[in-house]
């Protein structure tokens, strides 16, 4: 306390000294002492009762603007952006007071409401690290991908800090998972959010849903949710059906793939009664020489690797039942029926029924399941608004789990990870390209 004291006295004398003249003695001590006294002056008494009370006010004052300063900080606003967008408010103390998705991506991002709420109470960082994490696990971000952040607070300073503390956290993520990822980080004028300090636009923000889904869905009229109903379950069933044909897609590649392997298996000069893989693997004391064991080696991997994107073993018989069923798979009538039949539905303004599309799928037993699955139970038109918000939400969160399955085996996937150094040198050579990271971000739009 006595510490606190002296540096709280020396600070006083630093602005008594630098206060106006009115305030300052009008000689310097040296003349003042060779000055004859007169009687009846009072100007020193005047000085130094100014001065006491100046020193008064000032220590009441001061360690009020110690701790706050003239303006003080209330907490920030940050936008982060990959292609999802999302808002998040934070304290005075930099963590997380509430978070929002500003695009139809930023809903998959926060369509679990458990993930949603993790984001609040903890550090701006880990947030915004956790976001990164479900971007790149719904399929949002790759090598070409890039992450920016605007950031804006009271002070610029707490902006400046918490940008760096927000680029540090995502960049060591990615570094970590051996992803190049640029992160770029700007500051802005608080403004640009809205009006009032941060605590205020966080207060304002409270109580509104967290996804734009949500909150468009609530905002519909009565006599409108027929309409806005369609319209949802067709984004949702194009969703859907585009996830289907890439996922049909990359079967019929892969089996193609494994087929022609098994072809080689079976036709080496080694294998004596030319059996299949499926049939040499399970022989319990077979010797395969070193060409033939490297081809079952890559077909083992290639087996793998099926299982790991698609969830699905390939034993002997599912690999025949489903390679004769992709080899005669016409993908491309697939698409064009498809785009017929909702082209057709949004104009009749009819609702989809999938158990046409389902047939389709008949002959890959777990597609079909996992089609049905999708469209169950929300084929129904809700009769008020609150049924159609439940609706709207459980068509985003299996939207999510789409996204999270096709994309679970590149983000299982092992990659080595990068040196800050690498990354450093990265990101010079697109400096270097663009000239501004600014550039470089707008190359992306």
């Amino acid at each position: 306390m006595h510490g606190w004291k002296k540096k709280l006295d020396r600070e006083l004398d630093e602005i008594v000294r630098s206060m106006p003249s009115e305030f300052a003695p009008e000689n310097p001590p040296a003349a003042q002492a060779q000055a004859p006294k007169k009687s009846g002056n009072r100007r020193p008494f005047r000085i130094a009762a100014a001065a006491t009370a100046c020193a008064m006010l000032l220590a009441v004052l001061l360690p009020v603007l110690l701790i706050l300063g003239p303006f003080a900080n209330t907490g920030g606003v940050i936008l982060m952006e990959i292609n999802p967008a999302v808002r998040l408010y934070t304290d005075e103390n930099g963590a997380v007071t509430a978070v929002y998705s500003e695009n139809t991506e930023g809903d998959i991002l926060l369509s679990d409401q458990t993930f949603a709420a993790s984001l609040r109470g903890i550090p701006a960082a880990d947030a915004a690290t956790k976001l990164a994490e479900r971007a790149f696990a719904a399929g949002f971000v790759r090598e070409d991908s890039a992450v920016r952040f605007t950031v804006a607070a009271d002070k610029n300073a707490s902006a400046e800090e918490l940008q760096s503390a927000l680029e540090s956290s995502v960049t060591s993520y990615f570094c970590e998972t051996g992803l190049f990822v640029p992160v770029l980080g700007r500051t802005a004028k608080l403004s640009i959010f809205g009006e009032g300090n941060a605590r205020e636009q966080a207060e304002k923000a409270q109580g509104t849903p967290a996804t734009v889904t949500e909150r468009e869905a609530a905002a519909t009229e009565p006599g409108d949710v027929e309409e806005s109903y369609r319209d949802s379950l067709l984004r949702y069933t194009r969703e859907v059906t585009d996830c289907v044909y890439r996922t049909a897609s990359g079967k019929k590649t892969a089996l193609a793939e494994i087929d022609k392997l098994n072809e080689d298996i079976v036709a080496h000069a080694d294998n004596e009664y030319h059996r299949s893989y499926w049939f040499l693997a399970e022989l319990p004391n077979f010797r395969p020489t070193e060409s033939l064991a490297a081809l079952m080696e890559r077909m083992e991997q290639k087996l793998a690797d099926y299982e790991a994107r698609y969830g699905q073993t390939l034993d002997g018989m599912t690999f025949w039942a489903l390679n004769s069923f992709y080899g005669a798979f016409d993908l491309a009538a697939l698409k064009e029926g498809v785009d017929d039949l909702l082209s057709l539905i949004e104009y009749f303004t009819g609702i989809f029924d999938p158990s046409v599309f389902i047939g389709i799928l008949a002959g890959d037993t777990q597609m079909a399941q996992a089609v049905s699955a999708l469209f169950e139970g929300i084929g129904t038109l809700p009769e008020t608004v609150e049924g159609y918000v439940d609706s709207a939400l459980e068509m985003l969160r299996r939207e999510t789990a789409l996204a999270l399955y096709e994309n679970r085996a590149e983000t299982e996937k092992d990659r080595p990870a990068i040196s800050y150094e690498e990354y450093r040198q990265k990101m010079q050579r697109l400096s270097d390209k663009f000239g501004n990271f600014e550039d470089f971000w707008n190359s992306f739009q």
